[in-house]
């Protein structure tokens, strides 16, 4: 016969999202960050949740927290249920979109053209109903566009403060000083950094997530370049090189004209130029069902 009180009182998602949290982030901290919730609501629903089944799911100590025996035993099928109720879900946004839903996106210009594109076709494999749209714009322009609620979620490549938003890196990127295979520079294995304030530097324009970042690394160490030319695209920056001179741009932005003979990029001697790229989306208010599936998958599917 069954419980009573199972019956009349049955388990709950968020109950249940708050135990899987916990047993894989190893602490009630980190379960809250993964839920987006206080420390105080989950330990609310843990409690709930122990209370509901007449059993202890989780020991605590300076550890943090790890399952008992019992919680050893739900965990698999309180997974499995937390993942049937997210298919659910994604019926019933289908449904409500009439078989289409429009992901609304903003990129800045390194990331939006040489990275995202490829990653919304793998996308439209697993979801093809959803519909992208890609804005393509600097850094802050991509951020802006997320906070005024333009955007669902933004690709950005830059240092701008992320103040309010959500942020999980997608990639690592790195910048190069790139020169025309003629440039003297073109037969060289590294550049030194001080011979970059006896070029002229080609660059694009202040506001570019590109500049902020090669700008903040070489004022780390101790150069400050004037820009010969500034440009809003970075086509014609890469075709002014023809003329001398160098940019630091992104080793992406280069790989075809690398290819082709015209551009060579190189390091820079003891400068380290990696940076993270990252997507960004608001907290509040919360995303459609299409910003919700393009950031799980993105989390699945991107290292």
């Amino acid at each position: 016969m069954p419980d009573a009180r199972t019956d009349a009182d049955p388990l709950t998602g968020g109950e249940l999202a708050a135990f899987v949290a916990a047993v894989e982030a190893g602490s009630v901290h980190g379960a809250a960050d993964t839920l987006l919730l206080t420390q105080s609501a989950v330990t609310k629903r843990l409690q709930a949740l122990e209370r509901r089944i007449d059993g202890r799911l989780l020991e605590r100590g300076r550890f943090g927290v790890r399952p008992t025996d019992l919680g050893r035993s739900v965990y698999p099928a309180a997974k499995g249920a937390l993942q049937a109720l997210g298919e659910v879900a994604g019926v019933i946004e289908r449904s409500r979109a009439g078989g289409g839903m429009d992901l609304r996106l903003s990129a800045s210009h390194t990331i939006g053209e040489y990275l995202v594109p490829g990653w919304l076709a793998a996308f439209r494999v697993h979801r093809p109903e959803i519909h992208p749209q890609l804005e393509i714009v600097n850094s802050p322009g991509a951020l802006d566009a997320v906070r005024e609620q333009r955007s669902d979620i933004a690709f950005v490549e830059g240092l701008d403060p992320l103040d309010g938003l959500e942020a999980v890196s997608v990639a690592r990127d790195d910048l190069a000083v790139v020169v025309s295979a003629e440039h003297p520079w073109a037969r060289r294995r590294a550049v030194a950094l001080g011979d970059l304030r006896n070029e002229p530097y080609l660059t694009r324009e202040a506001a570019s997530g590109t500049r902020a970042v090669t700008t903040a690394v070489l004022a780390e160490a101790g150069v400050e370049l004037a820009p010969s030319l500034q440009a809003t695209s970075l086509q014609s920056v890469k075709r002014a090189l023809a003329g001398g001179g160098f940019t630091l741009i992104s080793r992406l932005t280069v790989e075809a004209e690398q290819r082709d003979g015209t551009l060579v990029a190189l390091p820079v001697r003891g400068l380290d130029l990696t940076r993270e790229l990252r997507a960004v989306r608001r907290r509040r208010p919360a995303p459609n069902g299409a910003a919700r599936a393009f950031w799980r998958w993105l989390h699945e599917h991107i290292d």
